[in-house]
């Protein structure tokens, strides 16, 4: 068995030696502090163990295993949790992915080359127009089939004037959803 040092969670107060099984008293300060760090996070956003198990997509049971420093965080999740102690904005972000339960699904066939049922010429055309319109998704936009059709004439008739898509978003615009 090792020895390693302990410290008081929150004010870094020196308790003394422990013995920990395996690990190294670097490993055991960095878990310490990494405990410290994910009490820290929960109390500055007023957050229970669930809640931050929930925004992580972990267990609680994980989440009280990082804050009684049996273990520490790995993958995707240190990334969010050093994001979520730097910055608010993250928390922000967190909470209103989980609450949009939505999936994002655009109707695509590769194989057919077709996006919503909208044929393009080659590969090449099919690609640039998919990967341009599932980027513009993530920012809100909800494509319809003349969105895609616009998309495709841009590679059969060049692009279309300002004046063009206006009219053509007017027009949509000025028949009532059914």
């Amino acid at each position: 068995m090792k020895q390693a040092l302990r410290w008081e969670n929150q004010r870094g107060v020196f308790l003394g030696l422990t013995t920990l099984e395996g690990y190294n008293s670097s490993e055991v300060i960095a878990m310490s502090q990494t405990a410290q760090n994910i009490k820290f996070i929960r109390q500055h956003y007023g957050i229970s163990q669930q809640r931050l198990a929930t925004l992580l997509s972990v267990s609680v049971r994980t989440v009280q295993h990082w804050e009684q420093a049996d273990y520490t965080p790995s993958g995707p999740a240190v990334k969010l949790i050093q994001l979520l102690a730097k910055n608010d904005a993250v928390f922000t972000e967190l909470t209103s992915i989980e609450e949009d339960d939505q999936i994002m699904y655009l109707e695509h066939d590769d194989q057919a080359l077709t996006i919503m049922g909208v044929p393009f010429r080659n590969e090449e055309e099919y690609r640039s127009s998919l990967n341009a319109i599932i980027n513009n998704m993530y920012e809100g936009f909800e494509p319809t089939v003349d969105d895609i059709k616009m998309s495709q004439e841009f590679y059969t008739q060049g692009p279309l004037s300002a004046e063009e898509i206006l009219k053509r978003v007017r027009a949509r615009n000025a028949v009532p959803n059914k």
